[in-house]
């Protein structure tokens, strides 16, 4: 049987293959690792328990320096050509800062595509901490500036943040599940517009607006997503 090939432009937001043997235990890896960052914070144990952490750490970065990396590059390159494997595709995502489950410094924020909206959801912990008891604003600019980018499934072309307004209107709390949305606003040429909410228990806490800049000349909307340009704002 012919191994199934995957198109970077083809993989829909939350629709990620089912992990192989290998991503599977990655993310099991980096999940024990996040929740050992967790832990530490304010950790209130004396220094003979550190240190004897401190070598256990150790023991394991040094055995994981032993293995070399699989090149970003070139899955990239494959992807791009639509000629990227189960693996490419999931080592695309899995490692994506804040949101990639085999990443042990994000949370993770789930995206996924709801018609018109693009969704996503998170619980952040002690690490992720600003004032106390609430998210720090900048894991927050973050977050917003990825689900932002994440309105270019409703595109044709790939572009990069032009700008990002970001205004907080009350505290968004830790360890409480947090629901962001975002919506295309309007196109202009290789100008997308965009804006963004997020909540926490039906309460808006933050508000974001952004302009993503195409890399690839105008944007033009999917022909599964040409009814947006019903919207007068959408051309």
């Amino acid at each position: 049987m012919t191994e199934e090939k995957y198109h970077y432009f083809d993989m829909p937001i939350g629709e990620l293959p089912e992990p192989t043997p290998v991503s599977a235990r990655r993310r099991e890896l980096a999940r024990e690792l996040a929740a050992i960052n967790e832990q530490l914070v304010r950790l209130d144990v004396d220094e003979a328990a550190l240190m004897a952490a401190t070598e256990q750490a150790r023991a394991l970065r040094e055995s994981l320096e032993g293995y070399s990396h699989r090149s970003m590059r070139d899955i990239l390159g494959r992807l791009i050509s639509g000629q990227g494997n189960r693996q490419d595709a999931l080592d695309m995502a899995d490692f994506e800062i804040l949101s990639g489950p085999a990443n042990a410094m994000s949370p993770p924020v789930t995206f996924w595509l709801d018609g018109d909206v693009v969704r996503a959801r998170a619980t952040f912990g002690r690490a992720f901490m600003g004032p106390p008891g609430k998210v720090h604003g900048g894991v927050l600019s973050l977050a917003l500036d990825m689900l932002l980018a994440k309105t270019q499934d409703f595109v044709t072309s790939l572009g990069m943040t032009g700008t990002l307004n970001v205004r907080y209107m009350a505290p968004t709390p830790l360890h409480r599940e947090v629901n962001f949305e975002a919506r295309l606003v309007r196109l202009q040429g290789r100008k997308l517009f965009n804006e963004a909410r997020v909540f926490v228990d039906g309460v808006q806490t933050v508000a974001a607006s952004g302009i993503w800049i195409s890399s690839q000349g105008d944007y033009r909307l999917r022909p599964e997503y040409a009814h947006l340009a019903n919207d007068s704002d959408v051309a």
